[in-house]
Protein backbone atom coordinates (compact mmCIF):
# COMPACT_ATOMS: atom_id res chain seq x y z
CA UNK A 1 0.00 0.00 0.00
CA UNK A 2 1.63 3.61 -1.13
CA UNK A 3 1.50 6.21 1.01
CA UNK A 4 -1.60 8.01 -0.56
CA UNK A 5 -3.10 4.87 0.26
CA UNK A 6 -2.25 4.42 4.06
CA UNK A 7 -4.13 8.37 4.19
CA UNK A 8 -6.96 7.71 2.19
CA UNK A 9 -9.53 5.83 4.64
CA UNK A 10 -8.73 8.75 7.07
CA UNK A 11 -9.17 11.70 4.53
CA UNK A 12 -12.53 9.71 3.71
CA UNK A 13 -13.32 9.84 7.44
CA UNK A 14 -12.41 13.50 7.92
CA UNK A 15 -14.41 14.53 4.75
CA UNK A 16 -17.30 12.41 6.37
CA UNK A 17 -17.37 13.82 10.11
CA UNK A 18 -17.57 17.00 8.64
CA UNK A 19 -20.58 16.75 5.91
CA UNK A 20 -22.68 14.87 9.22
CA UNK A 21 -21.69 17.84 11.18
CA UNK A 22 -23.32 20.43 8.70
CA UNK A 23 -26.95 22.10 10.17
CA UNK A 24 -29.61 20.51 8.30
CA UNK A 25 -30.89 23.94 6.43
CA UNK A 26 -32.89 23.09 3.52
CA UNK A 27 -32.39 25.66 0.78
CA UNK A 28 -35.19 28.50 0.57
CA UNK A 29 -34.06 30.93 -2.10
CA UNK A 30 -36.25 30.51 -5.19
CA UNK A 31 -39.19 29.34 -3.11
CA UNK A 32 -42.31 30.19 -4.59
CA UNK A 33 -44.31 32.64 -2.96
CA UNK A 34 -48.01 34.20 -3.34
CA UNK A 35 -48.97 37.71 -1.47
CA UNK A 36 -52.47 38.27 -1.36
CA UNK A 37 -53.20 42.15 -0.59
CA UNK A 38 -56.68 42.55 -1.24
CA UNK A 39 -57.27 46.32 1.25
CA UNK A 40 -57.74 49.04 -0.70
CA UNK A 41 -55.92 51.73 1.10
CA UNK A 42 -52.78 52.22 -0.68
CA UNK A 43 -50.76 52.68 3.39
CA UNK A 44 -51.34 49.19 4.27
CA UNK A 45 -49.40 48.13 0.73
CA UNK A 46 -46.68 50.57 1.70
CA UNK A 47 -46.18 48.33 5.00
CA UNK A 48 -46.02 45.04 3.13
CA UNK A 49 -44.16 45.94 -0.04
CA UNK A 50 -40.64 46.77 1.03
CA UNK A 51 -40.69 42.99 2.33
CA UNK A 52 -42.06 41.36 -0.64
CA UNK A 53 -39.49 43.68 -3.07
CA UNK A 54 -36.50 42.14 -0.66
CA UNK A 55 -37.97 38.46 -1.07
CA UNK A 56 -37.63 38.85 -4.49
CA UNK A 57 -34.04 40.54 -4.52
CA UNK A 58 -32.98 37.58 -1.92
CA UNK A 59 -34.09 35.50 -5.59
CA UNK A 60 -37.85 34.43 -4.37
CA UNK A 61 -40.43 34.19 -6.85
CA UNK A 62 -43.33 36.00 -5.86
CA UNK A 63 -46.66 36.77 -7.33
CA UNK A 64 -48.22 39.57 -5.63
CA UNK A 65 -52.32 40.04 -5.77
CA UNK A 66 -52.83 43.47 -4.89
CA UNK A 67 -54.42 47.40 -5.97
CA UNK A 68 -50.91 48.73 -6.35
CA UNK A 69 -48.89 47.19 -8.96
CA UNK A 70 -45.57 48.16 -9.46
CA UNK A 71 -45.37 50.64 -11.78
CA UNK A 72 -42.35 48.93 -13.80
CA UNK A 73 -41.38 45.02 -13.71
CA UNK A 74 -38.67 43.78 -11.77
CA UNK A 75 -37.11 40.34 -11.26
CA UNK A 76 -38.52 37.79 -9.74
CA UNK A 77 -41.47 39.93 -9.08
CA UNK A 78 -45.25 39.31 -10.84
CA UNK A 79 -48.14 41.51 -10.25
CA UNK A 80 -51.68 40.25 -10.48
CA UNK A 81 -53.57 43.77 -10.56
CA UNK A 82 -56.95 44.17 -8.83
CA UNK A 83 -57.08 47.98 -10.16
CA UNK A 84 -59.53 47.73 -13.32
CA UNK A 85 -61.77 50.41 -12.66
CA UNK A 86 -64.51 49.07 -12.23
CA UNK A 87 -64.67 47.48 -9.20
CA UNK A 88 -67.28 49.73 -7.67
CA UNK A 89 -65.07 49.89 -4.04
CA UNK A 90 -64.50 53.16 -1.81
CA UNK A 91 -60.77 53.84 -2.84
CA UNK A 92 -58.05 55.71 -1.21
CA UNK A 93 -58.38 59.84 -1.11
CA UNK A 94 -61.59 60.11 0.61
CA UNK A 95 -63.15 63.60 2.04
CA UNK A 96 -63.02 64.63 5.60
CA UNK A 97 -66.62 64.26 6.08
CA UNK A 98 -66.56 60.64 5.80
CA UNK A 99 -65.59 60.22 9.16
CA UNK A 100 -67.08 62.97 10.83
CA UNK A 101 -68.91 61.82 14.10
CA UNK A 102 -67.77 58.56 13.07
CA UNK A 103 -68.20 55.99 16.39
CA UNK A 104 -66.43 52.51 17.01
CA UNK A 105 -69.10 50.68 16.20
CA UNK A 106 -70.05 52.04 13.01
CA UNK A 107 -65.69 52.44 12.13
CA UNK A 108 -66.29 48.95 13.05
CA UNK A 109 -68.91 47.95 10.17
CA UNK A 110 -67.61 50.32 7.81
CA UNK A 111 -64.03 48.50 7.70
CA UNK A 112 -65.96 45.02 7.50
CA UNK A 113 -68.43 45.87 5.17
CA UNK A 114 -65.51 47.10 3.05
CA UNK A 115 -63.97 43.66 3.65
CA UNK A 116 -66.57 41.82 2.27
CA UNK A 117 -67.33 44.10 -0.53
CA UNK A 118 -63.29 43.31 -1.41
CA UNK A 119 -64.34 39.61 -1.16
CA UNK A 120 -66.51 39.46 -4.12
CA UNK A 121 -64.73 42.40 -6.38
CA UNK A 122 -61.33 40.23 -5.85
CA UNK A 123 -62.14 37.02 -6.24
CA UNK A 124 -64.34 37.20 -9.35
CA UNK A 125 -61.41 39.84 -10.86
CA UNK A 126 -60.18 38.27 -14.49
CA UNK A 127 -56.40 38.08 -12.74
CA UNK A 128 -57.29 36.37 -9.96
CA UNK A 129 -59.53 33.80 -11.65
CA UNK A 130 -56.86 32.60 -13.77
CA UNK A 131 -54.50 32.09 -10.61
CA UNK A 132 -57.40 29.92 -9.16
CA UNK A 133 -57.60 27.95 -12.79
CA UNK A 134 -53.96 27.80 -13.15
CA UNK A 135 -51.26 24.47 -12.47
CA UNK A 136 -48.80 27.12 -10.25
CA UNK A 137 -47.46 25.87 -6.70
CA UNK A 138 -46.50 27.89 -4.20
CA UNK A 139 -44.19 27.23 -1.26
CA UNK A 140 -45.49 29.57 0.94
CA UNK A 141 -48.69 32.29 1.15
CA UNK A 142 -48.53 35.55 2.65
CA UNK A 143 -52.14 37.21 3.62
CA UNK A 144 -53.20 39.97 5.17
CA UNK A 145 -54.34 39.71 7.84
CA UNK A 146 -57.43 43.04 8.34
CA UNK A 147 -61.12 42.25 7.63
CA UNK A 148 -62.50 39.83 6.06
CA UNK A 149 -60.90 35.85 5.71
CA UNK A 150 -62.08 34.59 2.42
CA UNK A 151 -59.23 34.93 0.85
CA UNK A 152 -57.80 32.01 3.24
CA UNK A 153 -59.44 30.45 0.31
CA UNK A 154 -56.01 30.13 -1.75
CA UNK A 155 -54.48 28.29 0.78
CA UNK A 156 -57.14 25.28 0.40
CA UNK A 157 -56.33 25.91 -3.47
CA UNK A 158 -52.87 25.91 -3.26
CA UNK A 159 -52.11 23.37 -0.16
CA UNK A 160 -49.24 25.46 1.19
CA UNK A 161 -48.03 27.04 4.78
CA UNK A 162 -49.18 30.57 5.16
CA UNK A 163 -47.87 33.02 7.34
CA UNK A 164 -50.11 36.84 7.59
CA UNK A 165 -49.26 40.65 7.44
CA UNK A 166 -51.18 43.02 9.85
CA UNK A 167 -50.41 46.87 9.06
CA UNK A 168 -51.93 47.85 12.21
CA UNK A 169 -52.29 46.07 16.21
CA UNK A 170 -54.29 43.19 15.58
CA UNK A 171 -57.53 43.79 15.53
CA UNK A 172 -60.61 42.52 18.44
CA UNK A 173 -61.25 39.49 15.99
CA UNK A 174 -57.65 38.53 15.07
CA UNK A 175 -56.33 37.31 18.53
CA UNK A 176 -58.81 34.17 18.98
CA UNK A 177 -56.70 32.11 16.03
CA UNK A 178 -53.10 32.28 17.75
CA UNK A 179 -55.17 32.12 21.18
CA UNK A 180 -53.19 35.58 21.57
CA UNK A 181 -54.04 36.91 24.96
CA UNK A 182 -56.46 40.14 24.46
CA UNK A 183 -57.66 40.64 28.05
CA UNK A 184 -59.71 43.91 27.60
CA UNK A 185 -58.61 45.01 31.53
CA UNK A 186 -55.63 47.18 29.67
CA UNK A 187 -55.56 45.76 26.07
CA UNK A 188 -57.56 48.51 24.36
CA UNK A 189 -59.74 47.93 21.49
CA UNK A 190 -58.13 49.39 18.51
CA UNK A 191 -61.73 51.07 17.30
CA UNK A 192 -61.82 53.07 20.71
CA UNK A 193 -59.41 55.89 22.27
CA UNK A 194 -58.45 54.51 24.82
CA UNK A 195 -54.59 53.78 26.18
CA UNK A 196 -53.43 51.19 28.13
CA UNK A 197 -54.58 52.40 31.50
CA UNK A 198 -58.12 52.76 31.94
CA UNK A 199 -61.14 53.91 34.34
CA UNK A 200 -63.68 51.46 35.54
CA UNK A 201 -66.38 52.69 32.53
CA UNK A 202 -63.66 52.38 29.93
CA UNK A 203 -62.59 49.06 31.03
CA UNK A 204 -66.85 48.05 31.06
CA UNK A 205 -66.94 49.28 27.79
CA UNK A 206 -63.71 48.05 26.21
CA UNK A 207 -64.86 44.67 27.33
CA UNK A 208 -68.28 44.63 26.16
CA UNK A 209 -67.42 46.12 22.42
CA UNK A 210 -64.46 43.86 22.06
CA UNK A 211 -66.77 41.09 22.92
CA UNK A 212 -69.74 42.24 20.84
CA UNK A 213 -67.42 43.29 17.99
CA UNK A 214 -66.19 39.54 17.67
CA UNK A 215 -69.98 38.09 18.24
CA UNK A 216 -70.87 40.02 15.41
CA UNK A 217 -67.87 38.96 13.24
CA UNK A 218 -67.95 35.59 13.74
CA UNK A 219 -71.87 34.90 13.60
CA UNK A 220 -72.70 37.54 10.44
CA UNK A 221 -69.38 38.42 8.68
CA UNK A 222 -67.86 35.58 8.55
CA UNK A 223 -70.53 33.69 7.56
CA UNK A 224 -71.49 35.99 4.81
CA UNK A 225 -67.68 35.10 3.71
CA UNK A 226 -67.88 31.62 4.23
CA UNK A 227 -70.37 31.84 1.38
CA UNK A 228 -68.09 33.85 -0.83
CA UNK A 229 -65.55 31.82 -0.31
CA UNK A 230 -67.14 28.40 -1.01
CA UNK A 231 -68.64 29.97 -4.38
CA UNK A 232 -65.40 30.39 -5.82
CA UNK A 233 -62.93 27.82 -3.89
CA UNK A 234 -65.44 24.91 -3.85
CA UNK A 235 -67.90 23.63 -1.47
CA UNK A 236 -65.00 21.12 -0.27
CA UNK A 237 -63.02 23.49 0.68
CA UNK A 238 -62.91 23.42 5.15
CA UNK A 239 -64.41 25.98 7.22
CA UNK A 240 -62.19 29.04 7.16
CA UNK A 241 -61.65 29.20 11.13
CA UNK A 242 -60.12 26.14 10.68
CA UNK A 243 -57.57 27.66 8.08
CA UNK A 244 -57.43 30.20 9.83
CA UNK A 245 -56.18 28.61 13.11
CA UNK A 246 -53.48 27.20 11.20
CA UNK A 247 -51.85 30.40 10.21
CA UNK A 248 -47.92 29.94 10.85
CA UNK A 249 -47.61 33.27 12.17
CA UNK A 250 -48.22 36.89 11.87
CA UNK A 251 -45.88 39.52 11.36
CA UNK A 252 -47.65 42.73 12.79
CA UNK A 253 -46.34 46.47 12.60
CA UNK A 254 -46.10 47.38 15.96
CA UNK A 255 -43.71 47.83 18.57
CA UNK A 256 -44.13 47.46 22.37
CA UNK A 257 -42.56 50.95 22.78
CA UNK A 258 -44.78 52.75 20.22
CA UNK A 259 -47.82 50.50 20.67
CA UNK A 260 -47.27 49.55 24.67
CA UNK A 261 -46.34 46.29 26.06
CA UNK A 262 -48.60 43.48 25.82
CA UNK A 263 -48.24 39.77 25.96
CA UNK A 264 -47.55 37.95 23.22
CA UNK A 265 -47.43 34.24 21.93
CA UNK A 266 -44.72 33.28 19.68
CA UNK A 267 -46.52 33.21 16.70
CA UNK A 268 -47.38 36.71 16.84
CA UNK A 269 -44.18 38.95 15.68
CA UNK A 270 -43.68 42.55 15.94
CA UNK A 271 -41.71 44.55 12.87
CA UNK A 272 -42.95 47.98 13.51
CA UNK A 273 -41.31 50.02 11.48
CA UNK A 274 -40.39 48.05 8.28
CA UNK A 275 -41.48 50.17 5.83
CA UNK A 276 -39.04 53.22 7.17
CA UNK A 277 -36.16 53.06 4.67
CA UNK A 278 -33.24 55.69 4.97
CA UNK A 279 -34.09 59.12 4.32
CA UNK A 280 -33.66 60.24 0.47
CA UNK A 281 -32.47 63.43 -0.54
CA UNK A 282 -35.34 65.58 -0.05
CA UNK A 283 -35.97 67.89 -3.36
CA UNK A 284 -34.05 71.49 -3.83
CA UNK A 285 -37.16 73.21 -2.87
CA UNK A 286 -38.06 71.37 0.23
CA UNK A 287 -34.64 71.51 1.55
CA UNK A 288 -34.22 75.32 1.33
CA UNK A 289 -37.36 75.69 2.79
CA UNK A 290 -36.46 73.61 5.96
CA UNK A 291 -32.79 74.40 6.20
CA UNK A 292 -34.34 78.48 6.06
CA UNK A 293 -36.43 78.07 9.02
CA UNK A 294 -34.58 78.90 11.63
CA UNK A 295 -37.52 79.34 14.03
CA UNK A 296 -38.24 75.54 12.80
CA UNK A 297 -40.94 73.51 10.77
CA UNK A 298 -44.20 72.29 11.44
CA UNK A 299 -45.37 69.32 9.26
CA UNK A 300 -48.77 68.81 8.67
CA UNK A 301 -50.36 65.57 6.88
CA UNK A 302 -53.73 63.63 7.67
CA UNK A 303 -51.82 60.58 5.52
CA UNK A 304 -52.41 58.66 2.02
CA UNK A 305 -56.36 58.75 2.61
CA UNK A 306 -57.49 61.82 3.84
CA UNK A 307 -57.89 64.62 1.68
CA UNK A 308 -57.14 68.03 3.81
CA UNK A 309 -58.25 70.26 1.66
CA UNK A 310 -61.76 68.91 2.34
CA UNK A 311 -61.51 70.21 6.01
CA UNK A 312 -65.00 72.34 6.87
CA UNK A 313 -64.43 76.11 6.56
CA UNK A 314 -64.53 76.41 10.15
CA UNK A 315 -61.47 74.05 10.75
CA UNK A 316 -59.45 75.74 7.95
CA UNK A 317 -60.17 78.70 9.27
CA UNK A 318 -58.54 77.55 13.21
CA UNK A 319 -55.79 76.02 11.51
CA UNK A 320 -55.06 79.50 9.15
CA UNK A 321 -55.69 81.46 12.55
CA UNK A 322 -52.92 79.53 14.80
CA UNK A 323 -50.52 79.32 12.27
CA UNK A 324 -50.55 83.30 12.21
CA UNK A 325 -49.71 83.72 15.61
CA UNK A 326 -46.85 80.91 15.77
CA UNK A 327 -43.05 82.13 14.62
CA UNK A 328 -42.93 78.49 13.42
CA UNK A 329 -42.81 77.88 9.33
CA UNK A 330 -45.26 75.06 8.52
CA UNK A 331 -45.55 72.43 5.67
CA UNK A 332 -48.74 71.46 4.56
CA UNK A 333 -49.47 68.42 2.42
CA UNK A 334 -53.10 69.90 0.46
CA UNK A 335 -54.11 68.82 -2.36
CA UNK A 336 -55.58 71.93 -4.04
CA UNK A 337 -54.17 74.41 -5.90
CA UNK A 338 -54.43 77.22 -3.35
CA UNK A 339 -55.36 77.57 0.00
CA UNK A 340 -57.87 80.38 0.55
CA UNK A 341 -55.94 82.44 3.75
CA UNK A 342 -52.75 81.28 3.33
CA UNK A 343 -50.30 82.58 5.57
CA UNK A 344 -46.53 83.87 5.30
CA UNK A 345 -45.43 80.93 7.14
CA UNK A 346 -47.02 78.14 5.49
CA UNK A 347 -46.00 76.50 2.15
CA UNK A 348 -48.41 73.80 0.70
CA UNK A 349 -47.43 70.86 -1.00
CA UNK A 350 -50.00 68.32 -2.63
CA UNK A 351 -47.54 65.45 -1.92
CA UNK A 352 -45.15 65.36 0.59
CA UNK A 353 -41.99 62.72 1.16
CA UNK A 354 -43.31 62.48 4.63
CA UNK A 355 -40.12 60.24 6.24
CA UNK A 356 -37.41 62.28 4.68
CA UNK A 357 -38.87 65.87 6.05
CA UNK A 358 -39.52 64.28 9.57
CA UNK A 359 -35.49 63.11 9.20
CA UNK A 360 -34.53 67.12 9.39
CA UNK A 361 -33.66 68.40 12.18
CA UNK A 362 -35.67 71.44 12.11
CA UNK A 363 -38.68 69.94 12.19
CA UNK A 364 -40.32 70.32 15.58
CA UNK A 365 -43.55 68.83 15.33
CA UNK A 366 -45.91 66.71 13.65
CA UNK A 367 -49.81 67.39 13.49
CA UNK A 368 -51.29 64.15 12.07
CA UNK A 369 -54.59 62.29 12.38
CA UNK A 370 -52.57 59.63 13.88
CA UNK A 371 -52.09 56.58 10.69
CA UNK A 372 -49.71 53.88 11.86
CA UNK A 373 -47.36 54.70 9.29
CA UNK A 374 -46.60 58.28 9.66
CA UNK A 375 -46.91 57.85 13.89
CA UNK A 376 -43.89 54.98 13.32
CA UNK A 377 -41.95 57.92 11.46
CA UNK A 378 -42.66 60.50 13.75
CA UNK A 379 -41.47 57.81 16.84
CA UNK A 380 -38.62 57.10 14.74
CA UNK A 381 -37.48 60.30 14.31
CA UNK A 382 -37.72 61.65 18.09
CA UNK A 383 -40.61 64.32 16.44
CA UNK A 384 -43.64 65.35 19.11
CA UNK A 385 -47.06 64.53 17.68
CA UNK A 386 -50.38 66.61 17.37
CA UNK A 387 -52.76 63.90 17.20
CA UNK A 388 -56.04 64.74 15.24
CA UNK A 389 -57.22 61.27 14.95
CA UNK A 390 -60.39 60.32 12.62
CA UNK A 391 -60.86 56.21 12.45
CA UNK A 392 -59.95 53.25 13.15
CA UNK A 393 -56.59 52.69 14.96
CA UNK A 394 -55.64 56.06 14.69
CA UNK A 395 -56.72 56.81 18.13
CA UNK A 396 -55.43 54.45 19.78
CA UNK A 397 -51.91 55.32 18.01
CA UNK A 398 -52.05 58.51 19.00
CA UNK A 399 -53.17 57.59 22.85
CA UNK A 400 -50.42 55.07 23.03
CA UNK A 401 -47.43 57.90 22.33
CA UNK A 402 -49.04 60.44 24.42
CA UNK A 403 -48.79 57.68 27.26
CA UNK A 404 -45.30 57.56 26.66
CA UNK A 405 -45.24 61.73 26.94
CA UNK A 406 -44.33 62.59 23.05
CA UNK A 407 -47.86 63.51 21.93
CA UNK A 408 -50.76 65.21 22.46
CA UNK A 409 -54.18 63.73 21.64
CA UNK A 410 -57.10 66.28 20.15
CA UNK A 411 -60.35 65.10 19.61
CA UNK A 412 -61.55 66.34 16.04
CA UNK A 413 -65.20 67.30 17.55
CA UNK A 414 -63.47 69.35 20.09
CA UNK A 415 -61.04 71.18 17.77
CA UNK A 416 -61.27 74.86 18.86
CA UNK A 417 -59.23 77.96 17.95
CA UNK A 418 -58.37 77.99 21.80
CA UNK A 419 -57.95 73.94 21.84
CA UNK A 420 -55.75 73.68 18.99
CA UNK A 421 -53.40 77.01 19.84
CA UNK A 422 -53.13 75.78 23.40
CA UNK A 423 -52.15 72.18 22.37
CA UNK A 424 -49.57 72.81 19.49
CA UNK A 425 -47.84 75.97 20.98
CA UNK A 426 -47.59 73.46 24.17
CA UNK A 427 -45.90 70.72 22.23
CA UNK A 428 -43.97 73.47 20.74
CA UNK A 429 -42.67 75.27 24.18
CA UNK A 430 -42.29 72.77 26.49
CA UNK A 431 -39.19 70.66 26.24
CA UNK A 432 -40.63 67.68 27.88
CA UNK A 433 -42.59 66.47 24.80
CA UNK A 434 -39.43 66.57 22.20
CA UNK A 435 -37.33 64.79 25.32
CA UNK A 436 -39.82 62.14 25.67
CA UNK A 437 -40.23 61.98 21.81
CA UNK A 438 -35.90 61.68 21.45
CA UNK A 439 -35.91 58.98 24.37
CA UNK A 440 -39.13 57.22 22.53
CA UNK A 441 -37.31 57.26 19.35
CA UNK A 442 -34.17 55.58 21.13
CA UNK A 443 -36.20 52.56 22.61
CA UNK A 444 -37.94 51.61 19.34
CA UNK A 445 -34.80 51.62 16.87
CA UNK A 446 -32.94 49.79 19.62
CA UNK A 447 -33.31 46.00 18.56
CA UNK A 448 -31.98 42.46 17.39
CA UNK A 449 -32.55 43.42 14.20
CA UNK A 450 -34.04 45.90 12.04
CA UNK A 451 -37.84 45.33 11.65
CA UNK A 452 -37.83 44.02 7.68
CA UNK A 453 -34.67 42.01 8.67
CA UNK A 454 -36.42 40.35 11.25
CA UNK A 455 -39.89 39.80 9.25
CA UNK A 456 -37.49 38.29 6.17
CA UNK A 457 -35.96 35.98 8.92
CA UNK A 458 -39.32 34.80 9.78
CA UNK A 459 -40.91 34.50 6.09
CA UNK A 460 -37.67 32.02 5.16
CA UNK A 461 -37.88 30.24 8.61
CA UNK A 462 -41.47 29.12 7.78
CA UNK A 463 -39.90 28.43 4.06
CA UNK A 464 -37.16 26.44 5.74
CA UNK A 465 -39.84 24.06 8.41
CA UNK A 466 -42.37 24.05 6.25
CA UNK A 467 -44.88 25.84 8.09
CA UNK A 468 -45.11 26.66 12.11
CA UNK A 469 -46.90 23.78 13.85
CA UNK A 470 -43.70 24.81 16.42
CA UNK A 471 -44.81 28.08 16.84
CA UNK A 472 -48.42 27.32 17.70
CA UNK A 473 -49.42 27.23 21.47
CA UNK A 474 -51.99 24.58 22.61
CA UNK A 475 -54.56 26.60 23.01
CA UNK A 476 -55.21 27.79 19.85
CA UNK A 477 -57.24 24.27 20.00
CA UNK A 478 -58.88 24.16 23.20
CA UNK A 479 -62.03 24.77 23.45
CA UNK A 480 -63.35 28.33 25.57
CA UNK A 481 -64.12 26.89 28.34
CA UNK A 482 -60.94 24.92 28.75
CA UNK A 483 -59.46 27.92 27.81
CA UNK A 484 -60.63 29.79 30.22
CA UNK A 485 -60.52 27.02 33.17
CA UNK A 486 -64.63 26.95 33.08
CA UNK A 487 -64.28 23.31 33.54
CA UNK A 488 -61.89 23.25 36.12
CA UNK A 489 -64.27 26.37 38.30
CA UNK A 490 -66.92 23.72 37.78
CA UNK A 491 -65.51 20.74 38.63
CA UNK A 492 -63.83 22.87 41.98
CA UNK A 493 -67.15 24.62 42.59
CA UNK A 494 -69.09 20.98 42.00
CA UNK A 495 -66.69 19.50 44.66
CA UNK A 496 -66.44 22.13 47.24
CA UNK A 497 -70.35 21.86 47.74
CA UNK A 498 -70.19 18.35 47.97
CA UNK A 499 -67.63 18.45 50.63
CA UNK A 500 -69.96 21.08 51.92
CA UNK A 501 -73.11 18.69 52.05
CA UNK A 502 -70.95 16.11 53.15
CA UNK A 503 -69.98 18.14 56.31
CA UNK A 504 -73.21 19.84 56.76
CA UNK A 505 -75.01 16.19 56.85
CA UNK A 506 -72.16 14.78 59.20
CA UNK A 507 -72.78 17.84 61.00
CA UNK A 508 -76.34 17.61 61.21
CA UNK A 509 -76.17 13.43 61.99
CA UNK A 510 -73.56 14.31 64.93
CA UNK A 511 -75.64 17.31 66.45
CA UNK A 512 -78.50 14.59 66.41
CA UNK A 513 -76.73 11.98 68.35
CA UNK A 514 -75.76 15.00 70.79
CA UNK A 515 -78.90 16.15 71.23
CA UNK A 516 -80.30 12.56 71.45
CA UNK A 517 -77.78 11.44 73.82
CA UNK A 518 -78.56 14.32 75.56
CA UNK A 519 -82.80 14.36 75.99
CA UNK A 520 -81.69 10.55 76.68
CA UNK A 521 -79.36 11.12 79.75
CA UNK A 522 -82.20 13.88 81.48
CA UNK A 523 -84.70 11.39 81.17
CA UNK A 524 -82.42 8.97 83.00
CA UNK A 525 -81.05 11.42 85.80
CA UNK A 526 -85.14 12.04 86.43
CA UNK A 527 -85.81 8.50 86.70
CA UNK A 528 -83.06 8.40 89.44
CA UNK A 529 -84.29 11.18 91.08
CA UNK A 530 -87.92 9.86 90.98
Amino acid sequence: MSGHDRFLPLVKLSLTLWFVSLPVCPAVNGSRILAVFPHIGKSHQDVFQPLVDALASKGHRLVVVSFFPKKQSVPNYTDISLDSGDTGLMFNSLPIHIFEGMSSFKDFFKITDIGLQCCEAVLSSPGVQRLMTSDERFDLIITELFQIDCFLGFVHRFRAPFIALSSSVLLPTSNDRFANPDNPAFIPNVFLTYSDKMNYQQRLYNTFSTLAMKFIRTYYYDVTAERIARKYFGSDMPPLWQIAKNTSLVLVNTHPTLNRPRPQVPAVIDVGGMHIGKPEKLPEDIQQYLDNSKNGVIVFSMGSVLLTHTFPEEKRIIFMDTFKQISQNVIWKWENSSLPGQPENVKTFSWLPQRDILAHPNVVAFISHGGLLGTSEAVFCGVPILGIPMYGDQHTNVRAVEASGAAIYLAYNKLTKESFYNALTSLISDKKYRENARRLSELYRDRLLPPLETAIYWTEHILKFGGGDHLRVAAVNMPWYQYLLLDILIGVLVSLVVVLYCVYKMAHKLTACIISYSVSYKIDENKKKI
